[in-house]
């Protein structure tokens, strides 16, 4: 059985592609087929990433879904092989209508014919943005039967979406819960948002010539280890 993992949030800038990264890395780190695909026509930051191999898929026209580019996407998902896992990042600018037409389409129970699963990811966050992505989590929940593995992400302020309304009254809905840890934007913060920033792994950021000092490079390796202790436990 292929597990792929389908990343949706209808506000952009949130880390999205942090998760979809993270999650790419963690699963190459633990030695298992991992296929990577950037479904947004916009940023595409996903596939910026060279050393994780993202094929970029354009499956839009325009504000539609092109249908042949996206019946290839599912084609290829399709035939993936049964030891492995998928990740496919997708950008804010899509997130209606290709949220819309896997749902209509009923894709979930299209790959479970194949041997497949499909889970589904979102990201929420604290501060301004706070709102608009569990507006976002909500029109999930709406629109899909699947369990959703929500992110939480205290970048932009600090968050407790267990304590929220909307997950007490969904909370049969939710696969799990993953809180990104807060690291100090003088240091840690700041390491990571430059690895980030040059689209790097974290293999690339230790290991290449990046421009990072000793202790910065020190710094990643502990942020390196701490979120791949808290994915292993969360049992990606």
């Amino acid at each position: 059985m292929a597990i792929i993992n389908l990343i949706l949030q209808g506000k952009g800038g949130v880390g999205k592609t942090f998760v979809a990264s993270l999650m790419a890395q963690f699963l190459k780190e633990q030695d298992t087929p991992t296929y990577c695909f950037d479904s947004d026509p916009v940023n595409a930051s996903f596939a910026a990433y060279q050393g994780l191999a993202v094929e970029l898929v354009d499956i839009m026209d325009g504000d539609s879904i092109n249908t042949r580019r996206f019946d290839s996407l599912i084609e290829k998902l399709v035939e993936l092989p049964g030891d492995c896992q998928a990740i496919i990042d997708n950008g804010a600018s899509t997130f209606i209508p290709l949220g819309s037409y896997i749902a209509e389409n009923n894709v979930p129970d299209l790959l479970k014919e194949y041997g497949h699963e499909l889970r589904l990811h979102t990201v929420v966050t604290g501060g301004q943005a706070e709102g608009d992505t569990l507006q976002g989590l909500q029109t999930l929940l709406s629109t899909f039967d699947n369990k959703i593995t929500v992110w939480e992400n205290p970048f932009f302020g600090n968050i407790d979406f267990a304590s929220s309304d909307l997950f007490k009254t969904n909370k049969s809905r939710f696969e799990r819960l993953i809180q990104i840890p807060k690291h100090k934007k003088e240091t840690y913060g700041a390491d990571i948002e430059m690895m980030l920033a040059k689209k790097l792994t974290f293999a690339e950021a230790v290991n290449g010539e990046h421009a990072f000092n000793l202790m910065a490079r020190q710094r990643i390796k502990i942020a390196h280890k701490e979120l791949f202790s808290l994915l292993e436990l969360a049992g990606l």
